[in-house]
């Protein structure tokens, strides 16, 4: 059995339950022309490259499918037909597949993408609760005196940046013309 992807545009302006109406119409189509499902993807509301029909944005469906090339062309006559779809697109992606095969990697590389995206998300809130107690412990920091501010109470009444060596020096201006 041969795999076939079908991408096809649908027009915006139909309503959810035509667009769900119009995607199990086409799932039929394979399954009663000797063909077998393995997925279907609903990509949505996207920008399309450039204006089909007036229309500057289209939802995406993409099929992916068994069967053989009657199958394929069954599916693509009646895209050409159907006036809610825009643009359709049909490739081959392997001459000899098994669709249980497919359809369980499928599965599998879902379920490995959700777990890389569970163990994601706990890295980040891991990272964030870690940056959280950070600033907790900094702040806490900030409010106590440091050992060096509680050894020196003279500190307190010098300014910042003085010191008993810059009060020996003279002052420049006039004195220094007098010379």
């Amino acid at each position: 059995m041969r795999r076939y992807e079908t991408i096809f545009i649908l027009r915006p302006d139909l309503g959810e339950s035509v667009q769900k109406e119009a995607i199990r119409r086409f799932e039929n189509i394979v399954r009663t022309n000797a063909g077998e499902m393995i997925d279907t993807d609903e990509w949505g509301f996207r920008e399309l490259a450039y204006h089909i029909n007036g229309e500057r944005r289209g939802f995406y469906v993409r099929l992916d499918y068994g069967g053989n090339g009657a199958t394929m062309n069954e599916v693509e006559r009646n895209l050409k037909l159907s006036d809610s779809v825009l643009r359709y697109l049909s490739v081959l992606v392997d001459s000899d597949t098994e669709p249980a095969t497919v359809r369980a990697e499928l599965e599998a590389h879902r379920r490995r993408t959700a777990e890389a995206r569970a163990a994601a998300e706990a890295s980040r809130a891991a990272a964030e609760a870690a940056r959280g107690a950070t600033a907790a412990q900094a702040s806490l920091d900030i409010s106590r005196p440091s050992p060096s501010e509680e050894a020196s109470p003279e500190s307190e009444f010098e300014p910042e940046g003085s010191s008993k060596e810059a009060d020996s020096t003279t002052p420049t201006g006039e004195d220094d013309e007098q010379v």
